[in-house]
């Protein structure tokens, strides 16, 4: 399968400024930048819950990659929970 069109997207986003620090905790709020940014929505507009669902189901799914790499001298401690404290919280 050709990633001519996932090159392009990946492009846009090493391009997008990063997530204002006041939505740094929120994710919902970090979604709606991100669906914003890339032209789903509009700025101010709200996600469908639905898109919300298709957020969280990535953000596992790179958990789940990143679970299989712990982090040396953290107990438990994995790049997926990284991910999920991030993205999640």
């Amino acid at each position: 399968m050709g990633m001519g069109f996932l090159s392009s997207i990946r492009s846009a986003a090493d391009a997008a400024p990063p997530l204002p620090a006041a939505d740094a905790g929120d994710p919902i709020a970090r979604f709606t930048f991100a669906a914003a940014e890339v032209g789903l929505i509009r700025p101010g507009d709200k996600l469908d819950r639905n898109v919300v669902e298709l957020c969280l189901r990535v953000v596992e799914m790179a958990a789940l990659v990143g679970d299989r790499y712990p982090i040396s001298g953290f107990i438990e401690d994995s790049v997926g929970r990284r991910i999920r404290d991030e993205l999640l919280e």
